[in-house]
């Protein structure tokens, strides 16, 4: 199906619908608004859109086009005005062009930089501009408490594209050399002062540290020579320092790349000085600046290439690990889940889908505890085989940016689509729609090695990701395909939406759409986004009726449809570019659909009512009690014609639940091998003999059974099946008979839970293959089963001058917020030319980060057997 004809099957599907306003006039900016009853603003710009953020709130907006042209709203989009003029002041227009825009989440600062030694600052949001001192800079980080103070970085004369300090003399290192350079300034960029050089990665520290001039920087011990980029260097350690590295404190020695989490982890990735292609990843809770840090711990002894931090929203954390296995020619790697301390890990999902930048699908769905959708590649015996035999890491290429970037490498790996919602314990398929989005039947059955189910497309690939928001309650929009693995071949693409947070599925429209949120969830906007169209869909019943909505007189292309970031209000802005390369905006204001408020939030259910409860299930026999708990949620009812107020908050009512087993997860050094079985311990593992109490023993220590409650559930009762046991130390009074008694219990109950099997004799490989090949294969659509194998997720530095990684702001909103990953790369050596290309193509606006970690708060969403 060409791309041609893809158009034309959904612009005949829209044909069916009544279109709503006037007939259109050819050329007639004002004709495909006439007479409709959403407000609508077009605004044409120089060159497609290349960012957009909100700042302060949801009036003040900024957008930078791909030519570095800036354009400003104050009312959440509907009128935009041409910046250049205010940051020009008389000077030449070419030397006002931007190349990326950093905007403080806590204050009304932005800065600007520009080409060469040109930057702005802004700090009253965008009311007036200051020029600041000519510097060459490629990358700001904004104070989070004082608008004023930022640190910037910039590389050496020796680099192509130089740093040139106003009034700074030269000197024969910097002018032979390449190498980064770091400054502060504490007068929003009036002077910037150069603190030190050899610096790979900076940032503020959080303000939980209670320091506002402490910074953390990973940094170059010998300051000699070129410094190397996008490498993994035993040279470099992670520091702070309180006084602009006058002085500075090695914290964690070998640390190359850091990042702080929810929660206050802080993640250092340390390089392992006796394999530089292998890394540990170093974790610590603590605040301040003698942070103790430990090392985390993996249930198998195998290199490990890189991280990505996935989620730590709920106290635990989600974490990718890679060990450079491919399958299919798609990058995998496992996902591990940690202990409520964050050190110790077992293993969650393996295989889990990555791109070579460190993306992984992997999704929370947000505002709801413990369900996660994901993607894993099902990996043959062949690669099973290869998946823990030692590999040298391998060049990895420059990451897609475009959506419209159509790959075809996920019809080689058969890429699943699974769910949980027990935080990671049982993954299960999504459920197909029983029709599609024309009333057809889909014949879509589960079951067996050739079952078919949905399966849906992440953030890895170019549609339109599984995306959710805290606002809109248990709604989940995904593109996606129907069968036994993903596909990517159009015409087999549709869309689809979950009301009840990936329990069931309806698919609501042909073709791959890009889609948003607003009003809480009440109302969604969608567009079609295989190529150029002229129409928007929108729902005001959660997907139960789209309404069509011409926004244009011409077709093009929409890249993307966004609302200010609480997506609580009716205004939407879409975004696209017409075929001659003018950027198009598009303001949607749904204020005047409907009139009225909604009202009965006192009394849910109630007939009067505009809104009921609602709780999440996961189809089992538990139903709703999920994390231990079940929860019920006030949400708008799905037929109801009004409007939730912009400041009305979810209102929860928590009830406890007995334990059971799916309440807790294998502990480290155990993992399960069957569907819903035992948590059974892992043969080839140094694990510490549970009758050896530890050296700094205090009355009591505790011996796992092979499992420990999941990180934040609250489960009450019945779980003594599972809980530790606690065993007095020796010296204390009766302890030997206690202790006897007390292992000879246990030991009957690890009898009676099945961890000592057969599956003990063979080692890890072994039971990761008869796992994978015996028991998963077997998999009905009905079915829980647990994925338990290892593998994990890749390091990718690039080999630059500027590292390639994604931005830890997440792309800003022109992802819409879906990316939340945080990860750790690594690219081995490109050629000088090329870090020299791509070094250029930061200086023209590309947004890097340092640190190597993408933060993908738009860490990834699971489906599993009945949740589609």
């Amino acid at each position: 199906l060409t791309a041609a004809a893809a158009v034309v099957t959904v612009m005949g599907m829209l044909a069916h619908f009544p279109v709503l306003g006037s007939a259109a006039y050819p050329g007639s900016r004002r004709s495909a608004t006439e007479g409709s009853p959403v407000a609508m603003k077009m605004k044409y710009i120089d060159s497609p859109l290349s960012d957009i953020q909100w700042l302060g709130g949801r009036h003040n907006v900024f957008v930078l086009s791909e030519k570095g042209v800036l354009y400003r709203s104050t009312d959440g989009g509907a009128t935009w005005t041409n910046q250049q003029k205010f940051l020009s002041k008389g000077e030449g227009i070419q030397k006002t062009k931007i190349k990326s825009m950093h905007i403080s989440k806590n204050h009304n600062t932005v800065f600007f930089i520009g080409h060469d030694d040109n930057n702005w600052v802004t700090i009253d949001g965008g009311d007036t501009y200051i020029k600041s001192q000519p510097v060459d800079l490629i990358d700001v980080r904004l104070h989070p408490t004082n608008p004023e103070w930022f640190l910037a970085s910039g590389n050496s004369k020796g680099c192509k594209g130089s740093n040139r300090v106003a009034g700074t003399s030269d000197n024969a290192a910097e002018e032979k050399f390449c190498f980064r350079k770091l400054y502060v300034t504490k007068n929003a960029g009036e002077t910037f002062t150069p603190i030190r050089n050899y610096v790979v990665q900076y940032e503020w520290a959080p303000e939980v540290d209670k320091n506002e001039d402490l910074v953390y920087a990973t940094v170059h011990s010998v300051q000699e020579g070129n410094q190397k980029f996008g490498f993994w260097d035993q040279f470099v350690d992670f520091v702070a320092t309180t006084d602009y590295f006058s002085t500075t404190k090695v914290v964690v020695e070998y640390g190359n790349r850091f990042i702080f989490g929810e929660h206050n982890y802080v993640f250092v990735a340390a390089v392992n000085p006796h394999h530089e292609t292998s890394v540990n990843l170093m974790i610590t809770r603590d605040a301040g600046m003698d942070k103790k840090f430990q090392k985390a711990k993996l249930p198998v002894e195998v290199l490990e290439h890189s991280y990505t931090i996935l989620d730590t929203s709920e106290g635990s954390v989600f974490l990718h690990v890679n060990h450079n296995i491919q399958s299919g020619g798609a990058s995998t790697g496992n996902v591990y889940i940690s202990d409520a301390s964050g050190l110790s890990y077992s293993l969650s999902l393996p295989f889990n889908h990555r791109d070579k930048g460190g993306k992984c699908d992997f999704e929370k769905v947000e505002g709801l505890e413990g369900i996660y959708l994901a993607n894993f590649v099902d990996v043959d015996e062949k690669d099973k085989e290869d998946a823990f035999s030692e590999q040298e890491e391998t060049s990895i290429g420059e990451q897609k940016k475009s959506r419209k970037n159509r790959a075809t490498s996920k019809d080689k790996a058969k890429i699943k689509t699974v769910i949980t919602f027990d935080k990671g314990g049982i993954w299960s398929y999504l459920d197909a729609p029983k029709t599609d989005a024309r009333g057809e039947a889909t014949n879509c059955h589960g079951g067996g090695e050739t079952g078919c189910h949905l399966h849906l497309h992440g953030i890895t690939d170019a549609f339109g990701p599984f995306y959710s928001l805290e606002s809109a309650t248990g709604i989940i929009m995904a593109t996606g395909s129907l069968g036994n693995h993903l596909h990517d071949r159009l015409g087999e693409i549709n869309t689809y939406l979950s009301r009840d947070a990936g329990l069931t599925w309806k698919e609501v429209a042909k073709g791959s759409h890009i889609y948003e949120y607003g009003d809480h969830g009440g109302l969604i906007v969608m567009a079609f986004d295989e190529g150029p169209t002229d129409h928007v869909l929108y729902t005001w019943d959660e997907g139960r009726n789209w309404n069509p909505l011409k926004i244009a007189d011409f077709k093009f292309e929409i890249e993307n449809v966004i609302i200010e970031p609480s997506a609580t209000s009716l205004h939407f802005v879409v975004y696209g570019y017409k075929t001659d390369n003018d950027g198009v905006l598009i303001s949607l204001d749904f204020a005047s659909l409907h009139q009225s408020q909604c009202k009965g939030i006192d009394a849910p259910g109630a007939e009067e009512s505009d809104y009921e409860y609602w709780s999440p299930s996961d189809g089992r026999m538990n139903g709703q009690c999920l994390m231990g708990h079940k929860v019920k949620y006030t949400r708008r009812k799905q037929d109801a014609q009004c409007y939730n107020p912009e400041e009305s908050e979810r209102i929860e009512d928590v009830e406890h639940c007995v334990c059971t087993e799916e309440d807790f997860e294998c502990d480290y050094g155990f993992a399960r091998t069957v569907q819903g079985g035992p948590c059974e311990r892992v043969k080839n593992m140094e694990i510490e003999d549970p009758g050896n109490p530890p050296s700094n023993c205090n009355r009591f220590y505790t011996v796992s059974k092979g499992y420990r409650r999941v990180a934040g559930d609250t489960c009450r009762g019945n779980s003594a099946k599972w809980d530790p046991v606690q065993i007095p130390c020796p010296s204390f009074p009766g302890a030997q008979r206690a202790g006897k008694l007390v292992l000879g219990i246990l030991f009957l109950v690890v009898v009676s839970l099945g961890v000592i099997t057969a599956a003990n004799k063979v080692d890890f490989v072994e039971q990761m293959r008869s796992r994978w090949m015996n028991e998963y294969k077997k998999i009905k659509q009905e079915d829980e089963y647990i994925f338990d194998d290892d593998e994990e997720d890749e390091l990718h530095q690039s080999a630059e001058l500027v590292n390639e990684f994604d931005d830890l702001a997440g792309e800003s909103q022109t992802r819409k917020r879906r990316s939340r990953k945080k990860k750790f790369e690594k690219e081995d050596g490109d050629e000088d030319e090329e870090e020299e290309e791509e070094f250029d193509e930061e200086l023209d606006g590309e947004r890097k980060d340092d640190s190597g970690m993408d933060v993908q708060v738009n860490v990834p969403t699971l489906a599993g057997p009945n949740k589609q």
